[in-house]
């Protein structure tokens, strides 16, 4: 078994690997946010960062951090995903989860972007509710984010990092250098 978890803050391209891995691999993935927008429309909030942020918060404080990773692994059991990838890994509390879980099948990488300027208008191009504005909010995000989930502390536990500066071709190029041949994987 491979789980391949992807940690980066907010538009860094983490789904974006993910579905290359999808698409060319058949690698089936599953987002932590998932599950959070579930719960925050099932409570009829609109999906705004602030309000699953929320959301996370609150769930958080009744069943611990790590919480939406431990809801992901199980779907991942139940559906009997040899290889299977996790978005949305914020904290160090989710990945000590996964490691818990998943031992040494779990493979965890960082996806960054040097220029948070890019990250934030790649966040406005893909045009979601959730997403800032304009630069002044995506940088009080960024800063609610850290204090939340500490991301950076995250990211520093990753076992392979995969830079996102140029074209997605690059960012495909990048993951089958770094990934696809360290796990063996075979396209679809």
């Amino acid at each position: 078994m491979k789980i391949i978890g992807a940690v980066g803050q907010n538009g860094s391209g983490k789904d974006e690997v993910l579905k290359y891995l999808r698409d060319k691999y058949g690698v089936p993935f599953l987002a932590t946010g998932d599950m959070v927008r579930a719960i925050a429309a099932r409570e009829g909030k609109e999906l705004s960062r602030e309000n699953l942020r929320e959301v996370s918060e609150s769930y958080f404080a009744k069943h611990g951090k790590g919480c939406f990773v431990k809801l992901v692994a199980e779907e991942i059991k139940k559906n009997g995903w040899q290889v299977a990838g996790i978005s949305g890994i914020r904290a160090v509390e989710d990945i000590n989860a996964l490691k818990e879980i998943f031992g040494k099948d779990f493979i965890l990488v960082n996806v960054y972007v040097t220029d948070p300027h890019q990250r934030y208008l790649r966040m406005r191009s893909r045009g979601e509710a959730r997403d800032p504005l304009d630069y002044a909010q995506f940088q009080k995000q960024e800063a609610a984010e850290e204090k939340l989930f500490h991301l950076s502390d995250a990211a520093k536990l990753a076992d392979y990092s995969l830079p996102n500066d140029g074209t997605l071709d690059d960012l495909h190029k990048g993951i089958d250098k770094v990934l696809v041949k360290r796990l063996n994987l075979q396209p679809k």
